[in-house]
């Protein structure tokens, strides 16, 4: 009978070997079925980042410093001392700053720029996985080392960006409050205020690419999700945790003696204002509610106002800016699909178009682009028969009127002929000219392969001298992707 104890005990004990031994062939198992994607991925993405920031950058104070040089041009002109004031004594202007770019010298600006969780996670992750040398390849562990050094590059180049940020905003504010009052309401001071605006927004839009997590991300931050160590790791390790420290972590904790608590809080509003007033905590909260609104109204307020001439801020004149200029050349690239359906005569066969285009958006409102389409016979009701009648190269314009409508207009070029090779296609006088004006309806009628779709009625002025006359008005369907 004594013996049974130390079997048990035995039994505990070998079960719970076998469970640990379980649980490390699962972790080795799903550390194993990372895709290779989630490492390389993540390496390009940092690589495009950083080299968008710095290309911008260089860019934006290019610019800047030619305006700023003009207007030292004008002050010199008009007031001496002034120029002195802001371009003398080893003054840190744009030109200076750029020079300090280009030749990779420290900055003297400091500034953090703010807590990016996307970042964070990603360069915990790789933490963790760098330190699975045992149960990753030798490869991959090159590769995640390889890669933390660029997310090491994200954050120094993001410091740096929100450096240089802050230096335009005051380097503007200086400009404008001292060269307004002598040179007016220069063209030069209108730019430098339409720069810093574009180079914070399309920092703000390159931030949100990097951190759009793809599917290759998503899969493997699912596959390390599942393991409990990382989990723990994630916890102890972020950024944030950097910051405010973990519950029993006696060395990175936070002191937080005398902070009231949340119940304390509630306590104190109760007995000081619970016997007069029913439903205390309640009244309270609606309040607090409103008062946050009401402070939203004055944050929205202040933000989008802009001073007038004489305030001391900022008297320049206001100015609507285009959305597009921030976003990257593929975010303004617009892809379309479109069909148009001709009446068949005695000459041609019932026939469809279809086309693809590809259009630029040049502003909130206009699109220009090109494209091409293929004309497919059809044939008559009395017998449908496939052939290959043409092909359509056009040029076209889109203008917007309102939310959904829009002027379209275009050039076109016809060949309403079957053909066997390339060198037919040279000769311009078989090609058919059309001059189109009209209208386009947009719809946001999204599928998983469209993401928009529109109907157009257009005019086609030279339609009577096609030989045969053809149809002057115009129905296409057509979407976007």
């Amino acid at each position: 009978m004594p013996k049974l104890p130390l079997i048990n005990f035995i039994f505990l004990l070998l079960l719970g070997t076998k469970g640990y031994a379980q649980n490390i062939d699962s972790t080795i198992n799903n550390l194993q079925n990372i895709p290779a994607k989630y490492i390389t991925g993540i390496n390009k993405k940092a690589t495009q980042y950083t080299n968008r920031i710095t290309s911008k950058t260089e860019k934006t104070l290019t610019k800047l410093s030619r305006f700023e040089n003009k207007i030292k041009s004008l002050l010199e002109k008009t007031s001496p001392e002034t120029a002195n004031r802001l371009f003398g004594n080893n003054q840190l202007t744009f030109t200076s700053l750029l020079q300090q770019l280009k030749n990779g010298e420290a900055m003297a600006l400091q500034y953090q720029a703010p807590y990016n969780k996307y970042r964070d996670d990603i360069t915990t992750s790789l933490k963790y996985l760098a330190q699975q040398k045992d149960q990753l390849d030798s490869g991959f562990i090159k590769k995640i080392s390889t890669t933390s050094n660029k997310i090491q590059q994200v954050a120094t180049e993001e410091d740096k960006a929100e450096a240089i940020q802050q230096f335009i905003k005051e380097r503007k504010k200086q400009l404008i409050q001292q060269a307004f009052q002598q040179i007016g309401k220069s063209k030069y001071l209108t730019k430098i205020n339409k720069e810093a605006y574009y180079y914070a927004e399309t920092l703000k839009n390159y931030k949100e690419l990097f951190s759009d997590s793809r599917k290759a991300e998503q899969t493997a931050t699912t596959i390390l999700n599942k393991i409990p160590a990382f989990q723990r790791f994630m916890q102890q390790n972020s950024q944030l945790a950097s910051l405010f420290g973990q519950p029993g972590d006696a060395a990175n904790s936070v002191n937080l003696a005398g902070l009231q608590t949340r119940a304390s809080i509630q306590t104190i509003i109760q007995d000081r204002i619970g016997s007069c007033v029913p439903n205390a905590q309640q009244v309270f909260s609606q309040n607090m509610q409103e008062a946050q609104s009401e402070l939203t109204k004055i944050k929205n307020k202040l933000l989008t106002s802009v001073p007038g001439p004489g305030s001391g801020e900022d008297p320049l004149p206001d100015f609507k800016p285009n959305a597009q200029k921030i976003k990257t050349f593929s975010q303004r690239i617009e892809y379309g699909f479109n069909l148009q359906f001709d009446k068949t005569n005695n000459l041609l066969p019932a026939a469809t178009n279809i086309g693809l285009s590809i259009g630029y958006k040049i502003n909130d409102k206009s699109v220009v682009g090109v494209g091409a389409s293929y004309r497919l016979g059809l044939g008559n009701i009395q017998r449908i028969r496939f052939s290959h009648q043409g092909i359509r190269l056009r040029s076209f314009i889109d203008w917007k009127l309102n939310k959904q409508f829009f002027i379209s207009g275009g050039y076109e070029l016809n060949r309403n002929a079957a053909f066997q090779n390339i060198g037919q296609l040279k000769k311009y006088e078989a090609w058919q000219r059309s001059a189109l004006l009209g209208l386009t309806k947009k719809m946001n009628i999204k599928t998983k392969l469209f993401k928009a779709s529109n109907m157009q009625l257009l005019y086609d002025f030279l339609s009577n001298q096609h030989l045969p006359v053809s149809q002057p008005v115009l129905f296409r369907v057509g979407y976007n992707f």
